[in-house]
């Protein structure tokens, strides 16, 4: 089985919500100059978390 499907699953599972990345859209680069650049990282969290600080934001 699929790690990121199991992965995604319990993510669904749980309820958990992404929250995106501000500023920029990758947390990863290789520095090169021709960089290959990822988004490696991502932050869950909660329905109710939103609801109670609906200015949560993630910086990198």
């Amino acid at each position: 089985v699929n790690d990121i499907f199991i992965f995604n699953e319990i993510i669904g599972h749980l309820g958990l919500l992404e929250l995106p990345l501000k500023g920029r859209r990758f947390t990863w680069s290789n520095m090169q100059d021709v960089p290959l650049l990822e988004q490696l990282d991502w932050f869950f969290t909660s329905a109710s978390w939103i609801n109670q600080y609906p200015m949560t934001q993630v910086a990198p």
